[in-house]
């Protein structure tokens, strides 16, 4: 249920964004807990691929160590590596992080001689960035009602963005700035 309501939303989303010009699209998920999300990012980055959309971040609402890494092996994979990965900071979903997911699984997958099976970032030299403070970043450098926030999973990036205050991104509130540049 939960698939066929993701791929309708980003679809009807998706297809308001392509009526128009090129819709800025910043993808919320909580990568991992099924593979919904991982179908729905593969039909995003085909889009920014074919120029349809600009990706300008995937940010996800779950914390742990491999759902950054899957995105980033994502990045590679479909040779979109200049997409930022924002992670939360806001520890709200605590009970979940020691649980194996397919993330885990896959960044951990090795070929016949015991290297890696996909390419990744050696452990360590990771360099995500606070989901809140790309937000805002990416937000203020946009024209006004130009970018389309896709939210899958948790809702605690966007309500921390809500709550932001002004900073050296822009001397907007979270709340006035979502309002000023989110379609």
């Amino acid at each position: 249920m939960k698939t066929r309501f993701l791929f309708l939303l980003l679809s009807l989303c998706l297809m308001t964004a392509m009526s128009a010009q090129r819709q800025n699209i910043i993808f919320e998920t909580d990568m991992g807990n099924d593979v919904d999300d991982a179908l729905a990012i593969d039909m995003l980055y085909k889009y920014h691929r074919s120029k349809k959309i600009d990706l300008m971040a995937i940010m996800l609402n779950k914390e742990g160590q491999y759902p950054p890494r899957f995105i980033d092996l994502l990045n590679r994979w479909y040779g979109c590596k200049r997409i930022p990965i924002g992670v939360t900071t806001r520890k709200k979903n605590s009970t979940m992080s020691h649980v194996q997911n397919f993330t885990e699984v896959v960044c951990k997958m090795k070929d016949e001689k015991g290297r890696p099976l996909y390419k990744q970032l050696p452990e360590g030299t990771e360099n995500w960035q606070d989901a809140v403070m790309l937000h805002r970043k990416l937000l203020a450098k946009a024209e006004d009602n130009s970018v389309t926030i896709i939210s899958v999973g948790f809702s605690n990036n966007l309500s921390a963005l809500l709550e932001s205050q002004p900073d050296g991104f822009s001397p907007l509130s979270g709340k006035d700035l979502v309002a000023k540049k989110v379609d």
